[in-house]
């Protein structure tokens, strides 16, 4: 039987660019909730973004994986977190510096919901972009801000091999970190060892759930370590190439809210004592 339901947020729950959580979506996962299945994100967004996408309403996130496995909920106590190192940050800013285009981005964990976020080195002009196609209040900083960071993100404009120039110019500055890209043109810097996969170890742990019991939804990156963990890993429609070969299962896209559809066959099977009709399709 299913027991816990963790699902990716952008372009996965929601189409990337979104501003909330659809109504559906919602209802569909109250209805996992009332039978008894736990959901949470599973997701790089923080707090203050859930509290954004779900309109405040926390019944939908008290349990779950956030900023990428460095924030570990469980029934609404936190179990971990991890902030991002300053020293770190500082090299990679460096390295970045001669990049055009390419700069870092810090988020406090001293936080509120204008999800304020600072473009270090960035113009006014270049932070914005990224600003509004990932819902930040953009402050452009001339350095790393000497306060906890819980989250920090790189612009990386360009093509793939731009991507992959930023993946070696970080290697080589912070070795001790790892970046994953969520979508084209971001990456997400997350300290070694910290993932998804690795927040997941934690929330069983402290929800006594077994790995066979939780079904995990994602399509990009840096859903692929938590989803090689899982028996029951399932990948949208819309997912990349490589997660749709890693993912056991398919539902529909996130434009059509394939997840509410899965979340509410969760909700019909577990009341019947049945496997959800998805899961028992393999796509391996």
């Amino acid at each position: 039987m299913i027991k816990l339901i963790l699902s990716d947020m952008d372009n996965t729950l929601v189409p990337f660019g979104a501003r909330r959580v659809s109504q559906r979506t919602v209802d569909a996962i109250r209805e996992v909730l009332d039978a008894g299945v736990r959901f949470g994100p599973d997701t790089g967004r923080d707090y203050v973004e859930l509290m954004r996408f779900f309109d405040g309403d926390e019944t939908c996130f008290m349990t779950g994986i956030f900023s990428n496995g460095k924030r570990v909920r469980a029934d609404g106590r936190y179990v971990r977190t991890v902030l991002l190192d300053h020293e770190s940050l500082v090299r990679i800013d460096e390295a970045l510096r001669g990049e055009q285009g390419m700069f870092l981005v810090c988020y406090p964990e001293s936080s509120d919901l204008t999800n304020p976020a600072y473009g270090v080195g960035a113009t006014r002009a270049e932070l914005e972009v990224f600003a509004q196609r990932c819902s930040f209040t953009g402050r452009v900083a001339d350095a790393v801000p000497d306060e906890d960071v819980i989250a920090a993100t790189i612009a990386c404009p360009g093509p793939p091999e731009r991507m992959e120039r930023c993946r070696a110019l970080v290697a080589e500055a912070a070795p001790e970190v790892r970046v994953v890209s969520p979508f084209p043109e971001w990456f997400d810097v997350l300290p070694a060892g910290v993932s998804k996969a690795d927040g997941l170890e934690v929330l069983l742990e402290a929800l006594g759930i077994g790995l066979d019991e939780v079904a995990v939804f994602g399509d990009a990156e840096n859903d692929l370590t938590i989803m090689r963990k899982v028996p029951h890993s399932v990948a949208v429609a819309n997912a990349t190439d490589e997660v749709l070969r890693a993912a056991r299962h398919r539902v529909g896209a996130s434009t059509e809210e394939g997840v509410a559809d899965a979340l509410l066959e969760v909700a019909r099977a577990t009341r019947a004592g049945e496997l959800p009709a998805f899961l028992k399709e393999e796509f391996q």
